[in-house]
């Protein structure tokens, strides 16, 4: 009797493996692979797992609503990435690295002899830090491309200002910055702006397509500006030479800002690490001495 429960049961797990497998293959099978001819190349980490993600992506557009998927693709606009990743492309990285931080969890959990419930929170804990380490890592490239625009949009706006002064016109300006001016995302941006004017957009649209893309309380007064002394017939290169010293400034005062923090943020790691340190080296030999004098 007990023989033949046994079978059944292999029977059973066998069955449910062979549909289980079928039904993968149908998957792999119905999944259409993304198109790449125009997007920018993926980085290296992302190419070893990129099959997986190919497969992930035809289904994740089936399945995901479409506010999220819109919400993903504002989110890569404003970090950059709208032309290596795709919305569903990148909820497909997220699933990705849900497995594979939940597995590394997972095989810790076992490598350290824990409980089954402590191996299910763990499972659980990995799933959501795997879910949400690409959004971080999206939220970190956004940062970082800001702090980049910030800190060269002086120098650009200076470039436009000469060449206005020089007698070009802003679109030749702009021409001239994007070709001598220093590179980043700024620079990529501007000359996406000049690219969208030479396929037809008029100026004030590609700039206000720029503002939109950036999402930048800097650049969306730039536009402004820009816009408005347009449109008064004023001139442009005295606007830009203010716009220019006031972002100069800005950028002065904000230095000094940071100059001031440094000083209150270096107190936590001073308490936390380095005076305890110093406590043990300078009480240590006398903390023996004492201990060698009452063993006397």
């Amino acid at each position: 009797m007990r023989s033949l429960i046994l079978l059944a049961i292999i029977f059973l797990c066998a069955t449910t493996g062979v549909i289980l497998l079928l039904y993968m293959i149908s998957l792999i099978r119905k999944a259409r692979p993304s198109e790449r001819t125009h997007m920018d190349p993926l980085p290296r980490l992302l190419r070893l797992v990129w099959p997986v993600v190919n497969i992930l992506q035809f289904h994740v557009s089936e399945i995901a609503p479409t506010s999220m998927l819109v919400k993903r693709k504002r989110q890569l606009q404003l970090a950059g990435l709208e032309f290596v990743l795709k919305a569903e492309e990148f909820i497909a990285v997220q699933c990705v690295s849900m497995l594979i931080v939940a597995a590394l969890g997972l095989w810790t959990a076992g490598l350290l002899d824990a409980t089954a419930g402590t191996k299910i929170w763990v499972t659980l804990a990995s799933c959501v830090t795997g879910w949400l380490y690409p959004v971080m890592w999206m939220r970190d490239r956004r940062k970082r491309r800001e702090k980049d625009i910030l800190r060269t949009l002086p120098g650009y706006l200076d470039m436009i200002t000469l060449c206005c002064q020089a007698g070009l016109s802003l679109t030749g300006a702009i021409a001239q910055a994007v070709q001598k001016g220093p590179g980043g995302a700024l620079g990529q941006e501007f000359d996406r702006m000049m690219r969208e004017m030479r396929t037809g957009a008029s100026r004030m649209d590609a700039l206000n397509a720029l503002a939109d893309r950036l999402d930048n309380k800097h650049i969306k007064s730039l536009v402004s500006n820009l816009t408005q002394a347009e449109s008064l017939g004023a001139s442009l290169a005295d606007t830009l030479s203010a716009i220019s010293d006031q972002r100069r400034t800005e950028r002065f005062q904000m230095a000094e800002k940071l100059a001031m923090e440094a000083p209150v943020k270096m107190i936590g790691p001073l308490v936390i690490f380095i005076f305890p340190v110093t406590f043990i080296i300078i009480f240590f030999p006398l903390v023996m001495q004492f201990l060698e004098t009452q063993n006397h």
